[in-house]
């Protein structure tokens, strides 16, 4: 939620972060944010620190103390930015601030980012066994019924974070890590136990969405492969994730794996679907090993 009585900053947000797949909805002023912290719940809140209406000055911190207890985070949006302000903002539990200057939109994607992983990371770790699993199958509902091409790649890295959550020892580190020549979607350091996970010889799991309504070819795969290689032996293991599926020429067209090269798992919808009702998803992934430059039955 944007609570900005400047509807063109609401737009502005509105435009970076919906391509992100982030819905955004926009609360005006103090009343109506009021009214709609009561009546749902928000992960992140961009607050503006100064709101028009009868209390003046610093009014949008005012709702600080409010927000927090419903569990959301609350990024601080300022043009005015001073220590005083700062200090009152960390004090009644802001999450972090935002200065509306001309590297805004960089800085939003990053802040909006840490912000809603924090909360997903406080709720998933919440979570019994069953309610994961329920979470799973709905997060899966979700990926498939989804228009929203933006929204779908979102809900996708939240399915696979959690997937992954559940083997023991594989630690989300990052999600959509960008480089200089490349974005990795989502990051794992491994401390798994058992001889599929410590056998691969990968400090670090990487794992790439392909949210593509086509098929996702052999360049893809190979464009991965190449990916892990250049960290320096730390990754040994990779899953390239297409729940539209693979095309046939990934099976013919791959270039033989050699003995010392990283492995690169094709993970197609039938895959997927089988992670997800998986009661033992360590032997799931170590199927999925096996098959790895096959992709399942997941070809034109």
């Amino acid at each position: 939620m944007v609570v900005d009585d400047e509807r063109p900053f609401f737009e502005t947000y509105q435009d970076i972060l919906v391509p992100e797949g982030y819905r955004v909805e926009w609360a005006p002023d103090r009343k109506t944010a009021q009214a709609r912290i009561q009546e749902s719940s928000w992960d992140v809140v961009i607050l503006d620190q100064r709101l028009q209406g009868s209390s003046g000055g610093d009014s949008g911190i005012d709702l600080i103390s409010k927000i927090v207890p419903t569990g959301a985070k609350v990024i601080v949006a300022t043009a005015y930015a001073d220590a005083k302000m700062i200090e009152r903002a960390f004090k009644d539990g802001a999450y972090d601030y935002l200065e509306k200057v001309p590297t805004l939109p960089m800085m939003l994607r990053i802040k909006v980012r840490n912000a809603s992983e924090a909360v997903r990371e406080r709720r998933l770790a919440s979570l019994t066994h069953a309610q994961r699993e329920k979470e799973l199958q709905d997060l899966w509902a979700a990926c498939r019924s989804e228009t929203n091409s933006n929204r779908k790649g979102r809900l996708l890295e939240e399915l696979m974070v959690l997937l992954f959550r559940t083997v023991p020892g594989l630690m989300n580190t990052s999600v959509r890590q960008t480089r200089a020549d490349e974005e990795i979607d989502i990051t794992l350091r491994n401390e798994a136990q058992g001889p599929f996970w410590a056998g691969e010889n990968s400090t670090y799991v990487l794992v790439e969405c392909k949210n593509w309504s086509k098929h996702v070819g052999p360049n893809e795969l190979i464009s991965f492969r190449d990916k892990l290689a250049k960290r320096s032996g730390r990754c040994g293991l990779g899953f390239l994730v297409a729940p539209g599926g693979f095309t046939e020429g990934l099976q013919t067209r791959v270039p033989p794996r050699r003995k010392d090269d990283p492995l690169a798992v094709a993970i197609g919808p039938t895959e997927l679907d089988s992670l997800v009702r998986s009661t033992n998803r360590n032997e799931t992934f170590e199927k999925l090993r096996d098959d790895a430059f096959v992709g399942g039955d997941d070809f034109d």
